[in-house]
């Protein structure tokens, strides 16, 4: 195995270099979204110099040991809201014409308090 061979999202590890579509490195992995006991991966958090961010996993193209890949420009991610752990998700219909099933984030107002 080399690591440009295609992983799964739950080896992902710690400090995995983020790459945009332009081919640049945004940042690194600093964390893994998604939930083993369902077997569903949600996305990464990415440390950027001045925040962090999530990428959900709709927007990543390729997983490997040397870099997770995302589809977004390097501008895009950086115009990301600031990661928030508190944030959620459910799945919806998503992408053009909503054709297939994705992870969308809650409204603020289906989160519960506390």
């Amino acid at each position: 195995m080399t690591d440009n061979d295609p992983i799964s999202w739950r080896t992902i590890v710690y400090g995995t270099a983020v790459v945009g579509a332009d081919g640049s490195k945004v940042g690194i992995v600093k964390e893994v979204l998604g939930s083993d006991a369902e077997d569903i991966f949600h996305g990464v958090r990415v440390a950027l110099d001045s925040h962090d961010v999530a990428i959900l996993a709709s927007d990543i193209s390729s997983l490997t040991a040397s870099a997770v890949t995302t589809v977004l420009s390097a501008a895009e991610i950086h115009a990301l809201p600031a990661y928030d752990e508190t944030a959620t998700f459910h799945l919806a219909s998503v992408g053009w014409l909503r054709k297939h099933i994705g992870w969308q984030q809650d409204s603020k107002s289906d989160e519960e308090p506390g």
